[in-house]
C-alpha cells in the first residue's frame, strides 16, 4: 500500500475489500461483486474507484476489452499473495446432446464446493473403494468429526492404522465395509481395539 498517497473512506473500503477477496480466495472480485458489497449502482461507478486505486498506486489493473468493457479479473495488489485455490467456472458441458457455450465471468472456489472449514485431504492408497467410484490416487476430501452414522464413509483410525471405509456399529462391534465385493470388511472389537472416527468424506479430487 502506498503510505503517502490519501484514500476517501469509499475507496479504502473497496481496497480492503478487493485485497481479502484476493487473500481468501485467490482472485480478485468481479465488478458486480463490488456493485453488490457497496450498494453501487453502476459498473461505471466501481470504475471510477478502480482507476483511482491505480492512479494512487494501491492497486494495479490489466484490463480486456470486450464490446469496449474493462473487465475487474485483472486486479492485483502490489506485495498480496492470492491464496485459496480456484478455476474459471466456463458454464455446463453436456455429456450428451451439445449446449451452446456462454461467456460467464464466474469461478469455481474448491473450498465453497465442498463447504465448511473443519477438512483436510488424504491420498486414497489401493483398491477398496473401488466400487463407491474410489480410486488408488485419488485425493478425499473429509469433514473433521468424531463421530458418524451407519453407512457414512469414514476416515478410521484402527490401532493407529487409517483406513478409508463404510462405517457401521452394531452393539459389541464395529464394522469397517470396503466397498470391493473381492475384500472382506475389518471387524473391530471396542472392548478390545482403539477404533477413532476421523472424518466423514465430503468429495473426490481425481487427476486424470
Amino acid at each position: 500500500m502506498n503510505e503517502h498517497v490519501q484514500l476517501t473512506d469509499k475507496q479504502e473500503k473497496i481496497y480492503h475489500f478487493i485485497r481479502k477477496h484476493i487473500e481468501s480466495k485467490g482472485y480478485p472480485p468481479a465488478i458486480r461483486d463490488i456493485c453488490d458489497a457497496f450498494g453501487i449502482s453502476s459498473p461505471n461507478g466501481v470504475m471510477c474507484h478502480l482507476k483511482a486505486l491505480e492512479k494512487k498506486g494501491y492497486i494495479n489493473r490489466v484490463t480486456k476489452k470486450e464490446n469496449e468493457k474493462a473487465q475487474a479479473r485483472g486486479i492485483t495488489i502490489p506485495g498480496v499473495s492470492a491464496g485459496g485455490l480456484s478455476f474459471p467456472l466456463l458454464g455446463v458441458v453436456a455429456a450428451g446432446k451439445a449446449i451452446e457455450a456462454a461467456d460467464t465471468e464466474d469461478r469455481l472456489e474448491i473450498r465453497d464446493l465442498f463447504a465448511g472449514d473443519e477438512l483436510f485431504v488424504v491420498k486414497v492408497r489401493g483398491q477398496s473403494m473401488i466400487e463407491g467410484q474410489i480410486a488408488d490416487g485419488d485425493y478425499v476430501v473429509i469433514r473433521k468429526c468424531s463421530t458418524c452414522d451407519n453407512g457414512d464413509k469414514v476416515i478410521a483410525m484402527v490401532d493407529r492404522a487409517m483406513t478409508l471405509k463404510k462405517y457401521y456399529k452394531k452393539k459389541n462391534e464395529i464394522r469397517l465395509e470396503p466397498m470391493n465385493s473381492t475384500m472382506e470388511p475389518i471387524i473391530v472389537d471396542p472392548s478390545k481395539q482403539d477404533v477413532q472416527i476421523l472424518g466423514v468424506l465430503t468429495g473426490v479430487i481425481r487427476k486424470c
